[in-house]
C-alpha cells in the first residue's frame, strides 16, 4: 500500500496503531481533544487492515467479495457527511469503490475489487438486526460517545468472520471526544488487558494550524471543564452535563447597567393548553414589561404584540416561529410589524460548534453573563430560576441544549419567560446599528467586547 500515508501518522496514532496490532488486544479507543486526528486515524487504520487481509489470504477480484467489517456512525447522515468525506481525503481513490446499497449488500466500500468494508449508523433499528447475521472481523465507531453500550453490543456480535476455516484476529475501534458515557467506564474507569485506551491530543497533531490551541481557549476559555477535555482530553472534567448559566452571573448582572441598547418585544407563544404565552419587552438585557396570556388563538397573541409594538415607538417583535409561533409571524407580517422570526431548530451562524439555532442563542448568553456583558437589574425571581436551570451536552461534537420537554417536567412549568429573554437578547444584538454603552460607567464601556453586527439575519 502507500507508504506515506503510513508515515505521515502522529506518534499518539503511532501507539493506537501498534495497540491494534498486538494479538491480545481486542478494543482500542483512540479519544480525547478535539484536533486530535481521530477520523483520519479511523480511516487510515481500516483500510490498511483490509489491505492487509487481501495479501495474507490472497484475495482475489470477485463479484461476491468478503464483507469484512464496518465503520460507520451512531446517525448515518453523520457518518456520510464527516468521516466518510474523510476518508475520501485520506485514502487515494484508485483504490476503492464506494457502492450503493441494494436488497442483498449494505452500502459499502469496495477495496481494488477484493474485500468490502459495509459502513453506515446506529439510527435505524433495521439496519441494526442486519448484525445478528453478519459477520465481521473488525468494526469501527467514529464519534463513538453518541452511541449506546447496548447498540455496540450487537455489533461486538457479529465478530465471527472465518476466511478459509481460519480464526481471525477481532478488534473494535472506537474514536471519541470526552463524554459521561459507556465509553469512560470500560476505558477509562475500568482497567481490562484487552481494552486500550489511548488519549488523542491537538498538541499531539503537527497538522493543525499553529493558532489551534488559542483558538480552543478562546472559544472554550471562560468554561473551564469545557477546556480540560477539549483542549488536554480530560474524561473527568466533564460529569455529564452542565449548567449553562451559573446563577452567580445573575447575581452579578442584577448590580450591572446594560451596555447593550435599543427595544425589542420577545414572544414565546404558548404550544399546549396549560403553557402560556409570555411578552417581555427589553431595552437593551434590561426588561421594562412583561405580559402574559393564557392559551390563545393566534389572533389574540398578534393583536397584543403589535399594540405593544405600537406602544414602544413601533420596535420590533422576536417570535419563536416553530408551531404555532409561524401563524402569529405570519400575522404580524401582515400589519406591517417588524419581525425578527426565531427558529430554534433551523442550522445556527456557526454549525461546527452548535447543534442549531437554540443552542447558539443560549451559549451566547450565557457567554455574555459570564463575561458581565449582561445587565440586568429587574430581573424576577421565576425568569431567574428558568434561567439557571437547563443543562448542555454535546451531540457529534456540536454543544446542545436539553429539550425543553425535560426542563419543563424539572420545573413543573415550561421556561417560557428564559425563552423570551433568551430569544429578546438574541434579537437585540442584531438590530442594533452598533454596541454602545448606556449611561456614563466607563466600566461599561470597557466590559462590551462585541463588533457591530450585520443585519443580514433579519
Amino acid at each position: 500500500m502507500n507508504n506515506q500515508l503510513i508515515t505521515e501518522r502522529t506518534d499518539r496514532q503511532k501507539e493506537a496503531w501498534q495497540a491494534l496490532e498486538r494479538p491480545d488486544v481486542r478494543r482500542v479507543l483512540y479519544g480525547g481533544a478535539k484536533g486530535g486526528g481521530k477520523s483520519y486515524f479511523l480511516c487510515l487504520w481500516v483500510f490498511s487492515y483490509c489491505w492487509d487481509m487481501c495479501a495474507k489470504y490472497k484475495l482475489k477480484p470477485s463479484k461476491n467479495p468478503i464483507h469484512i467489517g464496518w465503520i460507520g456512525r451512531k446517525q448515518a447522515t453523520d457518518f456520510t457527511a464527516t468521516t466518510l468525506q474523510t476518508w475520501r481525503q485520506v485514502i487515494p481513490e484508485c483504490y476503492y469503490e464506494i457502492k450503493a446499497g441494494t436488497e442483498r449488500d449494505s452500502k459499502h466500500i469496495l477495496i481494488m475489487g477484493r474485500i468490502a468494508i459495509d459502513f453506515g449508523g446506529l439510527d435505524r433499528q433495521e439496519n441494526i438486526n442486519k448484525f445478528n447475521s453478519a459477520e465481521y472481523a473488525f468494526f469501527a465507531i467514529d464519534q463513538a460517545e453518541e452511541t449506546t453500550r447496548d447498540e455496540v453490543s450487537i455489533l461486538r456480535g457479529s465478530l465471527r468472520l472465518k476466511i478459509d476455516g481460519h480464526e481471525l484476529e477481532y478488534k473494535e475501534l472506537y474514536t471519541a471526544n470526552p463524554a459521561q458515557c459507556w465509553l469512560k467506564e470500560e476505558f477509562i474507569n475500568t482497567k481490562r488487558a484487552d481494552n486500550v485506551f489511548v488519549p488523542a491530543l491537538p498538541a499531539d497533531n503537527p497538522h493543525l494550524p499553529t493558532n489551534y490551541t488559542q483558538t480552543l481557549i478562546d472559544a472554550f476559555g471562560y468554561r473551564q471543564e469545557l477546556l480540560e477535555a477539549y483542549l488536554y482530553g480530560n474524561w473527568t472534567s466533564i460529569e455529564g452535563m452542565a449548567q449553562v448559566i451559573l446563577d452567580s452571573w445573575i447575581s452579578a448582572a442584577m448590580l450591572t447597567e446594560t451596555i447593550l441598547d435599543g427595544t425589542i418585544i420577545a414572544c414565546d407563544v404558548a404550544r399546549f393548553g396549560d403553557d402560556k404565552t409570555v411578552m417581555l419587552v427589553l431595552h437593551g438585557s434590561d426588561i421594562i414589561e412583561r405580559k402574559e396570556m393564557g392559551y390563545s388563538r393566534t389572533t389574540e397573541v398578534s393583536n397584543g404584540l403589535a399594540e405593544l409594538s405600537r406602544r414602544h415607538k413601533n420596535c420590533a417583535i422576536v417570535v419563536d416561529e416553530i408551531g404555532v409561533g409561524g401563524g402569529v409571524v405570519d400575522e404580524l407580517y401582515s400589519y406591517g410589524r417588524r419581525i425578527i422570526p426565531f427558529n430554534s431548530s433551523e442550522s445556527s451562524d456557526n454549525p461546527a460548534k452548535f447543534k442549531n439555532m437554540r443552542a447558539q442563542a443560549w451559549w451566547e448568553l450565557a457567554e455574555d453573563f459570564a463575561k458581565g456583558n449582561i445587565g440586568c437589574k429587574k430581573m424576577y425571581p421565576e425568569l431567574r430560576n428558568q434561567l439557571v436551570s437547563p443543562k448542555y451536552d454535546f451531540q457529534s461534537g456540536k454543544i446542545i441544549i436539553e429539550p425543553k420537554e425535560n426542563i419543563k417536567a424539572r420545573l413543573g412549568r415550561s421556561p417560557d419567560d428564559a425563552d423570551c429573554y433568551v430569544m429578546g437578547v438574541w434579537g437585540i444584538k442584531r438590530i442594533m446599528p452598533e454596541i454602545q454603552a448606556v449611561g456614563t460607567s466607563e466600566t461599561n464601556r470597557q466590559r462590551c467586547d462585541y463588533e457591530p453586527l450585520s443585519l443580514r439575519n433579519l
